[in-house]
């Protein structure tokens, strides 16, 4: 518009002396915090392996710092994060000016993959000792991370051996037809002269060949392994058991989305108060069951390590749903850890009768361990017989019930002619029955409704907050640490908003104590000209 005067728009303007990055980032911006959190993190532990031949590497915590913020920014690809390096300020910042390229933190990413659990367990430690963790409540759950991989590049076992009998007769036709030009041109070229060359399509077949055949016995090595057969029996394989040629760890799960794809399964323990991830791991065991032992020794050597276990008012109650719950899984407590474990959707059909000739069953019954009875539906208990307590049963034990005659709910729960319940029960179901009971108390059942929003609120956070919805290393060692890795930005993520928050409440309480200072004193000088 005419008239108006702008500011001075000068691209190429000259700085007299040479601007700081920080003063384009802001001194509110958290980098400046993130900075600081991940000062205290350990790096010796990484890049060990350096040869120290050629130039100086880069220090490990640059190029962690860069790896850690890019994480924290949706930004996975180290390629995106050369990009961001000559253009971004934070990153320009964090990299203090040096430019790494992609190779260099793609190779420093993977050459350190071991070491990362490591540095996870740096992160657990550094919340707890800036009190954000308690240990007081764990909340466990298992998400699937799909795999760096595609269906589509995947064989079943049936199909392996197809293939395999497919090509090695085609390899054997091939051999064939160049044993039969190799005479041809020896007559013509002469035996001493080679006038041939191995076709490619018999190259591109053994190729073929060697794969199908070495992801096979992968396969059958693994299954030995897990059904505890020696080398040089069969394993019991079904044909359509899949894995895939792009990575042999991943395995066919069902996908929150929908369907099935290849992925692995990544727990997390969160501790209450703040969020923090106190205990993380990674399989490709598709059911949740078999990692809760896992998970409870690490909670007991982080109590352990915190100098908990001797402090009997200082529990650790870990909740998880019923993806969990086994007789197995329910022997892991003690050492102050105690387990709530949903036997299914509490509450469920509880009110619903049985089907027709069908009697209540023994998940309607619960058990109170301390009293040595079972309470049926209606409040009733069932007992052992004193000589029966005394001696228990090899396999199962038995427990009657005193008076059936007067319940409302005998015809649904006594079988014909019968007038009293009996419930024979073996040891895996008392435990069933006593953390079934356990559910049922108030104040537990009052931590076990914060589970849902503890835990699923972190893996929320994780696949949106973050963007990782997938691993993109191949290997279950290496999905591992990428996930491990993960849980450890998110530790820092929170320390580092934790620590503003406390900072801006600090300010504002400094801000609020300089105000009342002020008022008082223009009070005061109000008060002092003021003449009655």
């Amino acid at each position: 518009m005419i008239g108006i005067e702008y500011k001075p728009y000068i691209m190429e303007m000259g700085y007299l002396f040479p601007p700081s990055l920080a003063d384009f980032l802001g001194s509110t911006d958290e980098i400046h915090v993130f900075r600081e959190v991940t000062e205290h993190l350990d790096t010796s532990h990484l890049d060990s392996d350096f040869s120290g031949m050629g130039q100086r590497p880069y220090h490990p915590l640059m190029l962690l710092r860069l790896l850690m913020w890019g994480m924290a920014n949706r930004v996975v690809s180290t390629r995106r994060i050369e990009v961001l390096v000559h253009r971004d300020v934070s990153f320009i910042y964090l990299a203090g000016g040096q430019r790494p390229d992609y190779r260099t933190l793609a190779r420093f990413r993977r050459r350190n993959a071991p070491e990362i659990e490591k540095l996870f367990k740096q992160t657990v430690i550094l919340c707890v000792r800036l009190g954000m963790v308690n240990l007081g409540h764990i909340a466990l759950d298992g998400t699937k991370i799909k795999a760096n991989t595609s269906k589509h590049k995947a064989m079943s076992y049936g199909r392996m051996k197809q293939e395999e009998a497919r090509l090695k007769k085609e390899i054997e036709d091939l051999m064939r037809q160049a044993e039969a030009v190799d005479k041809e041109e020896d007559q013509v070229f002469g035996e001493e002269n080679n006038g041939y060359n191995l076709p490619e399509e018999l190259q591109r077949r053994e190729q073929r060949l060697e794969k199908i055949s070495q992801l096979r016995e992968d396969l059958e090595r693994e299954k030995r392994e897990e059904q505890q057969i020696p080398a040089g029996e069969s394993a019991q394989i079904e044909d359509k058991e899949q894995r895939s040629f792009a990575d042999h760890d991943g395995r066919i799960m069902p996908m929150k989305s929908g369907g099935f794809d290849y992925a692995y399964n990544g727990q997390a323990g969160t501790e209450e108060s703040h969020g923090v991830i106190v205990v993380a791991d990674l399989s490709n065991e598709a059911a949740d069951m078999g990692h809760l032992p896992e998970m409870v020794t690490q909670v007991r050597e982080l109590r352990e390590e915190l100098e908990l276990n001797d402090e009997e008012d200082k529990k650790t109650e870990m909740s998880a749903d019923s993806g969990y719950f086994s007789a197995d899984n329910i022997r892991t407590e003690g050492d102050g850890i105690e387990l709530l474990i949903a036997s299914g959707r509490e509450n469920r059909n509880q009110t619903e009768e049985p089907r027709e000739n069908r009697i209540y069953p023994v998940n309607r019954f619960y058990y109170d361990q301390n009293e040595d009875v079972w309470r049926c539906p209606d409040g009733r208990f069932l007992s052992r017989p004193i000589e029966d307590s005394s001696s228990k049963p090899s396999a199962l034990y038995r427990y009657t019930c005193a008076d059936c005659n007067i319940c409302s709910l005998k015809q649904h729960c006594l079988k014909p002619n019968k007038d009293r319940r009996v419930l024979e029960v073996s040891e895996d179901q008392l435990l069933h029955g006593e953390m079934r009971d356990r559910l049922r108390q108030p104040e537990k059942q009052a931590i076990y409704r914060k589970r849902k929003w503890v835990a699923e609120q972190t893996m929320g956070q994780i696949k949106e907050s973050l963007g990782f919805r997938g691993v993109t290393m191949r290997g279950k060692v290496y999905a591992r640490a990428q996930w491990l890795f993960v849980c450890a930005v998110h530790n820092v993520m929170k320390a580092v908003r934790f620590i503003a928050q406390a900072r801006e409440a600090m300010m504002k309480e400094v801000e609020a104590t300089v105000a009342l200072r002020r008022l008082s004193q223009i009070g005061y000088t109000l008060l002092s000209n003021t003449t009655l």
